[in-house]
C-alpha cells in the first residue's frame, strides 16, 4: 500500500468518527433542550399555582367570603414544594422572606412588600431578567387607583 491509499483510509475513518461524534453531540443538545423545557414548564406551573393562591385569597376577601383554611394550607404546602424544587435561587429566597414575614407577626404592609418582591423575582425569572415591572406597577394592577397606591407605598416605606 502506498501513502496515498493509507491517507485515503485515514481520511474516511476520521470523517466517519467526526460524523458519529457530531451525531452524539446533537443528541445530547436535544436532550438538554428537552429537559430545560420540562423544567421551564414545571417552574411556570409552580409560579402560576402560587399566584393563583394569592388571587384566590384576594377574590375571597373582595367578596367578603370565608377562606377554607385547610384547603389553603394544602395549596400552600404544594406551592412550597414546587417553589423549593423548581424556583430560581432568587425566587426561593424571596418566597422564604415572604413566608417569614407572614408568620413572624410582620405588619400587613411588610407582608405585602415581601409579596411584591416575590412577584418581581418571579417575573424576572420567567422573563429572562428583562422585566421592568415595579412594585408600583403591580400595586396599581391590584388596587387600580393611583392615589391609593401612592398612599400605600408611602405607608410601606415609612412603617418598617
Amino acid at each position: 500500500m502506498d501513502s496515498e491509499t493509507i491517507l485515503g483510509y485515514i481520511s474516511i475513518i476520521l470523517t466517519v468518527i467526526i460524523a458519529i461524534l457530531g451525531w452524539i453531540m446533537q443528541r445530547k443538545i436535544e436532550q438538554i433542550k428537552i429537559m430545560e423545557n420540562q423544567l421551564s414548564d414545571k417552574k411556570y406551573n409552580a409560579y402560576a399555582d402560587l399566584v393563583g393562591l394569592f388571587f384566590g385569597v384576594l377574590k375571597n376577601v373582595k367578596k367578603e367570603k370565608d377562606t377554607n383554611t385547610k384547603v389553603m394550607m394544602d395549596k400552600m404546602i404544594e406551592s412550597k414544594k414546587n417553589i423549593f424544587m423548581y424556583g430560581s435561587d432568587k425566587v426561593v429566597n424571596a418566597f422564604t422572606q415572604w413566608l417569614c414575614a407572614s408568620t413572624n407577626g410582620a405588619s400587613d404592609k411588610q407582608q405585602m412588600d415581601e409579596f411584591l418582591n416575590l412577584m418581581i423575582e418571579i417575573r424576572k425569572d420567567m422573563c429572562g431578567h428583562s422585566s421592568k415591572i415595579s412594585k408600583y406597577d403591580l400595586l396599581l394592577t391590584l388596587i387600580q387607583n393611583p392615589k391609593e397606591v401612592d398612599g400605600f407605598i408611602e405607608q410601606m416605606t415609612n412603617k418598617r
